[in-house]
């Protein structure tokens, strides 16, 4: 948040002084800040995310100067156009001033954070209480995250005291708990284990709730801070009690998501219908075949509707029955590679938006042959199609391709943390983050 702050703030300074530098005189607030920045501001920030600039962990080097530059240009253009459509004229020498202050002011500030505050933020300490596989799992996912430090586990079973998980280790048994917590500052206690906990554990656990250190049990601290559902170390108790909003029938539900459904999908098919005819007509003038392809697929309910594609692969692909695409899948034909690399092949699942067998955002229909097998092999496999199905979705922008059991097992355990946490706010940031994805290239197949 600190960093958004800080674009919006240093976003704001470019505007007005870009017109003081200009005129060379200072001006009135009031005069320079109109409802037209509010679009700039959004222009900029839309774009920067997209180019990925939100992410802390990126690398401050030439390339990345290089991509703010084309972020920045790609956003002036942006409101170059927007200006001008909508008969906003704040001058062109303005425009340019104030793109070339925010390139500079942005990216300055950017080196700042990094050497100032991305660093200076005190971790939150933990307290794991289990040193089975769940306690191992949390220390793989909180060993590279910088907001929180392990400072070791608990467990009862005296074999495993002394056990080390990479730099922490298993301390001792939980009768350690309530000293532990004053002697080593905790903040965080996360119960992640198998075993029943003792009556006596659970009262520690109270008296430390109530002294104001954080107490969860794993799935609901994992589903926080790695974005997922620990499908293997949760139980119907507590899928039972947790809030699904997903399945919820509220007025986003209900009404507001089919309709930002159906129009967002109007309006793409009537913009892509150029591109529609440039890519039918390559892949008739590639291979023989059909321009489209339909597949079944499983959708909302467990029901079968015909999934509509740019055909990619050879008219025969399949004819001997259904199986999963590869990397460097032999049946994909020169152009099907390239539509595919640029996710253009999904384009005509926008006409199933309009039917109604897809939303824009929602888990990725998969085909019965398969739905069937999974169901078998995964654990709350059907769980998924408790909502309509998406051309994108959570699983999609955080996990690559995966064409086995344990790639569906992780998959899955997006998919119920959407269907989970579904908002008007979470589908935006994915349909953001697909853009991002498709510009990239990221995980296209």
């Amino acid at each position: 948040m600190a960093l958004l702050g800080g674009d919006i703030i240093l976003i704001l300074a470019s505007i007005y002084f870009a017109p003081v530098i200009r005129f060379g005189i200072f001006l009135d607030p009031s005069l320079v800040y109109e409802a037209s920045d509010i679009v700039t501001i959004c222009a900029y920030l839309l774009t920067f995310y997209v180019f990925d600039f939100y992410n802390l962990e990126e690398p401050k080097d030439s390339r990345y100067i290089l991509r703010f530059l084309l972020a920045t240009t790609i956003s002036s253009i942006l409101i170059s156009a927007i200006f001008f459509i909508f008969h906003v004229r704040p001058g062109s020498w303005v425009l340019l001033i104030s793109s070339v202050l925010i390139f500079f002011s942005l990216t300055g500030w950017r080196y700042i954070f990094d050497r100032v505050f991305k660093n200076s933020a005190n971790p939150r300490r933990v307290l794991i209480v289990g040193a089975d596989e769940a306690g191992s799992i949390l220390y793989e996912v909180l060993k590279t995250n910088r907001n929180y430090e392990i400072v070791g586990l608990l467990d009862d079973d005296e074999n495993k005291w002394g056990k080390s998980f990479g730099t922490v280790s298993v301390i001792g048994g939980t009768k350690l708990l309530s000293n532990l917590l004053k002697e080593m500052s905790i903040d965080q206690v996360v119960t992640a284990t198998s075993q029943t906990i003792q009556p006596e554990v659970y009262t520690k656990l109270v008296d430390a709730k109530f002294s104001g250190v954080a107490v969860c049990e794993m799935p609901s601290f994992y589903e926080e801070v790695a974005g997922k559902i620990p499908v293997l170390h949760t139980n119907e108790m507590w899928l039972g009690y947790a809030d699904i909003y997903g399945v919820k029938g509220n007025l986003y539900n209900a009404k507001v998501k089919k309709i930002i459904d159906k129009s967002l999908a109007a309006a793409w098919l009537i913009l892509a219908v150029p591109l529609v005819c440039i890519v039918s007509l390559l892949i008739k003038m590639d291979t023989r075949g059909p321009i489209f392809y339909r597949q079944r697929r499983v959708g909302f309910n467990g029901l079968i509707f015909n999934l509509i594609k740019f055909r990619s692969m050879e008219e025969n692909a399949e004819m001997n029955g259904a199986v999963w695409a590869q990397a460097n899948d032999p049946r994909i034909t020169r152009v099907g590679r390239i539509i595919r690399f640029l996710r253009i092949d999904e384009l005509p699942q926008l006409w199933n938006v309009l039917k109604g067998d897809l939303s824009l955002v929602g888990p990725r229909p998969e085909r019965p042959e398969f739905v069937k097998h999974l169901t078998q092999e995964v654990p709350y496999y059907s769980l998924r199609h408790a909502v309509k199905p998406g051309i994108t979705g959570w699983a999609q922008i955080n996990y690559p391709y995966g064409a086995s059991n344990e790639d569906a097992l992780e998959k899955l355990q997006y998919d119920l943390y959407y269907i989970k946490n579904v908002t008007l706010l979470l589908d935006f940031f994915i349909l953001l983050k697909t853009m991002r994805t498709v510009l990239f290239g990221k995980g296209a197949r």
